[in-house]
């Protein structure tokens, strides 16, 4: 999600083959840019992770798995179920 020049929110389905670019090196890369919100949805098992920034790396929020739901309020509001991110 993008606000005039700020990216809020950044989203991210983490595939078994590409597990290590998406879990370490493209969230120091958000981090370094200034991006407040990182969702991380693991492909395999279906747990989304709600990180927050901390300064140069991220902590995590919120998780959430199959069967359960993530109510986000910020940085926007939005009601995921991890089962109907991915066919």
């Amino acid at each position: 999600m993008r606000t005039g020049n700020a990216v809020l929110l950044v989203g991210e389905v983490a595939a078994p083959h590409t597990a290590v670019i998406d879990r370490v090196l493209k969230p120091h890369l958000y981090a370094a840019a200034g991006i407040e919100w990182y969702l991380l949805v693991d492909q395999e098992s279906l747990i989304v992770r709600l990180h927050q920034r901390q300064g140069d790396h991220y902590l995590e929020r919120a998780t959430t798995k199959r069967g359960e739901v993530l109510e986000l309020t910020e940085p926007v509001r939005a009601t995921i179920r991890p089962e109907e991110l991915l066919p």
